[in-house]
């Protein structure tokens, strides 16, 4: 495989937000972290970067809102309803099931044997409310019922109305790109997404569109005296949401409500004795409270584990057990399937990376990886892994399980490329090549003949094309440029007070030169330890995935480069350090 190195490339900074920033009393370093990630009509920043709950917008404005909440409200009134959540198979899918289960049952009064959750099978049933889910709804679920989708269904329509069909009613509640209305067999389609959507925020998670419903239906059983005045509202079921959104990867540059949430959320988990986030600490060995990248790199993905290799289901009841046992058992299952899932995706990904240098050297404008023995689960993060070597948007795709003869496949892209406008292009301009497509700006997935792989490869080069110029794509290091003080626990503070991190508002990164005193692999030998030292003292530092795993170590004793990092604090025993996270280093000749 050919190695392309990531060019370290400056974050461009607005001076108009920085000098807002400043006077709204950030600090200097906060200021300039803030003014290369906010958008420039931002007015208000404070309220964007530390926004409180109370701020959360109302869900008056969502499409459909008061046709589903009436819908679900009589559903929970009438004792021979049979309430049913169905739910994507992801961690945004799976909290989204934990917030409908846990308002119905611990807050509406709902008996729980009236309340049937299902999540769709990954490798069995594919993306969304599909033919196969659809099959089992209708043979596994009671009559009469109000079905209940979360972060699924808008564009299941032929599906629906084959629920509609068997006599099921249907409410969609979803955040993935919609055409239209949303689906018309269903009762309503609560989406933000939507193009006549008058709810002030399009960006939040599919977990959150389930919160903001299930507020709705509290508000119409208050209404009707069902609850009492003096019912509790659902503000701690923002834990769950807290943990949905962040793994989503939705925006945290664009959205106050994405930002109010998982502040929030952490704030619950942290004070909270509940049985699945005691259950979770003592997984992952933490110590201390959860921050967002604990959620993100820790909580997240041991829930998508499941989800990715096997039945989902374990998830949401590790999500939803009030018994610290059951938690405690749970927890050690999706952590045994992370650890799985990680042997397959290391396979999947050196497999990919020799397929992916060969069509990036040929200059394709996206990368499409046919794995003939690839497992469905892990496409999407093996996608990502392509996306940050090679810069490019990538498809992975692999056999759908019990289809011959079908592919199905997960995208990841670039900045600059919108992956469900790209996959709607190809639709349009082939409307025999794909058999199912569904997604948001930043991930999607679909499903096409594999005779049909070629067709669709150079129809998405084409639709990424007509969205960026495919010579500009290259893996970048993004730099917030020099640190200009010595990394301690004080630049840590200040940087902690900016969170929470992730998708477009990423964890800040600078840029410096250091000398490099020790250096060892550690780990699968991909990974290396490092003592570093600079103006400023000796620091010891970590660079993940740095080289192949017993290839030739990228630095050595004595060489000063550039490198650019992110800083991390590391505590054992009560003593915490700053840890070097090495991104990118260039040997100074």
């Amino acid at each position: 495989m050919t190695f392309i190195p990531p060019q370290s490339r400056l974050r461009p900074i607005s001076r108009e937000v920085l000098d807002r920033a400043l006077a709204e009393g950030f600090t200097d370093l906060q200021a300039r972290v803030i003014a290369a990630r906010v958008p420039q009509e931002t007015t208000e920043i404070r309220q964007l970067i530390a926004p409180s709950v109370r701020l959360l917008d109302s869900p008056d404005l969502l499409p459909d809102i008061d046709v589903a909440a009436e819908a679900i409200a009589d559903a929970i009134a009438d004792p021979v309803m049979h309430l049913a959540g169905v739910f994507d198979h992801d961690a945004d899918g799976a909290d989204a099931g934990a917030v409908f289960l846990l308002a119905l049952t611990e807050y509406f009064g709902v008996a729980r044997d009236r309340v049937v959750l299902l999540q769709s099978h990954r490798q069995r049933e594919g993306y969304g409310v599909s033919d196969a889910f659809v099959e089992r709804i209708i043979e596994d679920l009671p009559r009469p019922c109000l079905c209940v989708t979360g972060d699924q269904g808008s564009g299941d329509e032929p599906r629906l109305a084959r629920l509609k069909e068997a006599g099921f009613l249907t409410v969609v509640t979803d955040h993935h790109g919609v055409d239209g209305k949303g689906p018309p067999s269903a009762l309503a389609c609560v989406n933000p997404a939507r193009g006549d959507s008058k709810f002030a925020d399009p960006l939040i998670a599919g977990v959150h569109v389930m919160w903001l419903t299930m507020c709705a239906v509290r508000q119409r059983l208050l209404q009707r005296g069902y609850l009492p005045i003096d019912a509790p509202s659902l503000a701690p079921l923002l834990a769950w949401s807290a943990v949905g959104t962040t793994a989503d990867a939705v925006s945290l540059a664009r959205s106050r409500n994405n930002r109010a949430v998982i502040r929030y959320g952490l704030r619950l988990i942290n004070a909270s004795d509940r049985a699945p986030w005691q259950a979770m600490r003592k997984i992952m060995k933490k110590e201390g409270p959860f921050s967002t990248k604990d959620i993100s790199h820790g909580v997240g993905p041991r829930i998508n584990a499941r989800g990715r290799m096997s039945d989902p289901l374990a998830s949401l009841q590790f999500l939803t057990t009030t018994q610290q046992d059951q938690a405690d058992y749970l927890a050690a299952l999706l952590e045994s399937e992370n650890e799985a899932r990680k042997g397959v995706e290391r396979t999947m990904t050196a497999v990919a990376m020799e397929i992916a240098s060969v069509q990036a050297q040929a200059g394709m404008a996206a990368l499409v990886i046919h794995l003939p023995d690839g497992h469905s689960g892990v496409h999407g993060i093996t996608a990502s892994r392509i996306v940050e070597a090679f810069g490019r948007p990538t498809c992975c795709l692999s056999p759908k399980q019990g289809k011959p003869g079908v592919l199905t496949g997960s995208l990841r892209t670039v900045p600059g490329v919108h992956v469900r406008r790209a996959l709607a292009t190809v639709a349009e301009a082939h409307p025999d090549l794909l058999l199912s497509y569904g997604g948001h700006a930043g991930a999607g997935g679909t499903s096409l003949a594999e005779q049909d792989l070629v067709r669709f490869h150079d129809a998405i080069c084409e639709a990424v094309a007509a969205q960026a110029d495919p010579t500009s794509f290259g893996p970048v290091t993004w730099s917030d440029g020099p640190l200009l003080r010595a990394p301690d626990e004080a630049v840590l503070e200040e940087l902690d007070a900016l969170e929470p991190y992730g998708r477009e508002f990423e964890p800040p990164a600078f840029t410096d030169q250091f000398v490099i005193e020790q250096v060892k692999p550690v780990g699968d030998g991909s990974h290396l330890k490092l003592q570093l030292r600079s103006p400023y003292g000796r620091h010891p530092g970590i660079w993940f995935r740095a080289m192949s795993p017993g290839g030739v170590m990228p630095v050595k004793v004595g060489d000063e480069v550039v490198a650019t990092y992110q800083l991390a604090a590391n505590s054992f025993r009560g003593r915490t350090t700053v840890d070097i996270q090495v991104q990118s280093a260039r040997v100074i000749q």
